[in-house]
């Protein structure tokens, strides 16, 4: 019976998706979300081991992809064409990842925040992805979300050199009385990004900066994730 609901349910949304033309943004196919034949890929490419450890870098990182092919158009669409069916499949993988860390030793988080993007980045799209992913994070977590970060350099990182993503851009927090905050972002490269965020809020009063990204280009000890090893840093 359960199982003839969700497929009544899926049908009637690809129905949806086909009259106003919605498209999974990974491959462009009908449909209301991220299609199935992308969603294995996924899966396939970038299974979590839940069995590996969590080692610790500047607090703790947690990632839930590897910055492939279907998840580099996920996001890109995402953040450049406002494409926002993938928020759900984002935002889901992120609640799970938090989910795995809590019941083993991750506290409760008190707070979920993120890394803002450029104040010109955020005039031309109307928004901020990473705040939509960081507020769809807190709701289905049940904790607070709001804005603790201003970002003070107004140059994105994208199109950078890996030595200027190195030195990062600067933010500064608001005053905050948190004991532990889930700072989100986007895509780690280098962790510039991360690493400045997570400072300013230590110096407004967080006791604890839990960094999370969607994605990761390399591979990051600090994740579970089965990142290519080609392409990782020493």
């Amino acid at each position: 019976m359960i199982n003839s609901i969700n497929a009544l349910g899926i049908a009637l949304e690809n129905c949806f998706a086909y009259l106003v033309g919605a498209t999974c943004p990974a491959c462009g196919r009908i449909g209301a979300s991220i299609c199935a034949s992308c969603s294995k890929k996924v899966a396939d490419d970038c299974l979590i081991n839940l069995n590996d450890k969590q080692t610790e870098y500047h607090g703790n990182v947690l990632v839930a992809f590897e910055y492939n092919s279907v998840i580099r158009k996920l996001i890109l669409n995402f953040k450049y064409r406002n494409q926002r069916s993938s928020l759900r499949f984002i935002g889901d993988a992120l609640v799970r990842r938090v989910s795995v860390e809590q019941s083993r030793t991750l506290q409760s988080v008190d707070l979920v925040t993120w890394a803002p993007t450029t104040t010109k980045r955020k005039v031309e799209r109307g928004y901020d992805h990473a705040e939509l992913i960081a507020r769809y994070v807190a709701k289905h977590l049940a904790v607070p979300c709001r804005k603790a970060l201003v970002r003070l350099s107004d140059r994105p990182q994208t199109g950078k050199s890996r030595n200027e993503r190195l030195v990062g851009p600067t933010f500064f927090a608001r005053k905050l009385d948190a004991e532990h905050v889930l700072l989100i972002d986007d895509v780690v490269t280098t962790g510039a990004t991360l690493n400045s965020a997570s400072h300013a809020l230590n110096q407004a009063g967080a006791g604890l900066v839990t960094c999370m990204a969607v994605a990761s280009t390399v591979l990051w000890q600090s994740s579970t994730e089965s990142y290519a090893p080609e392409k990782a840093r020493k």
